[in-house]
């Protein structure tokens, strides 16, 4: 277990390129070191180093895939198709899929909470017309429709007529993960135990955790 909080601590030194001294980070508690992330990815990463579960490989061969080690394109292409799943775009209320991305009452509150309100007004009055003019109901304040709302950017946006969203936009890959900085680990967690994890990137097969530890590693 040590050694994985010290693998935590070396993962913040990493990210923060050294910013504080490691020998500071070993100083600090794991809520301390937790409030230290720059990111959302960075924080969940670490979170699971400091509470790896009693089965300590199997902790360590999951996090291979965390949206820590995702590039922005894989992280934005993961909300576009989970976002393009039939169940999202008809707004099927009662699926598996939107069940298991509504949040809990108890949960904590997300920066994707009352998400129409957050977007560009240009852009939100836009991509609502579409639907206004064919007597549907907008987009509405949920996880399933902010994930529909994604899923037709990424379509749509590089089209001559959207360019002047385009250019209010910029790169939608990060305009959306910048907006909404939890939501591509709120997505993961949600999903990472069903079988929409199809929709996440895959790690490269080439390590082995043993391999990957080296001499002297973890062990459970």
């Amino acid at each position: 277990m040590r050694d994985l909080e010290d693998l935590g601590r070396l993962v913040l030194y990493v990210v923060m390129k050294g910013e504080i001294p490691f020998e500071t980070l070993k100083t600090q508690n794991d809520e301390a070191l937790l409030t230290m992330s720059p990111d959302e990815e960075t924080k969940d990463l670490i979170h699971c180093l400091f509470s790896p579960g009693e089965n300590v490989k199997n902790c360590l061969v999951d996090l291979l895939g965390h949206p820590f080690f995702w590039t922005w394109e894989n992280r934005y292409r993961t909300l576009r198709n989970v976002g393009n799943e039939s169940d999202i775009k008809v707004r099927k209320c009662k699926s598996d899929l939107l069940r298991l991305l509504q949040p809990q009452t108890l949960e904590p509150l997300r920066s994707f909470d009352q998400w129409t309100s957050k977007i560009d007004k240009n852009v939100m009055d836009e991509m609502n017309h579409f639907y206004e003019k064919r007597k549907k109901l907008p987009y509405q304040d949920t996880v399933g429709d902010l994930l529909k709302f994604i899923r037709n950017i990424g379509e749509h946006v590089n089209e001559e007529k959207k360019r002047g969203m385009k250019e209010m936009l910029g790169d939608p890959s990060r305009y959306f993960q910048e907006t909404f900085p939890d939501l591509v680990i709120y997505i993961y967690k949600k999903l990472k135990e069903t079988e929409y994890r199809k929709h996440f990137p895959q790690p490269p097969p080439r390590l082995s955790v043993p391999e990957a530890v080296g001499p002297g590693g973890i062990q459970s």
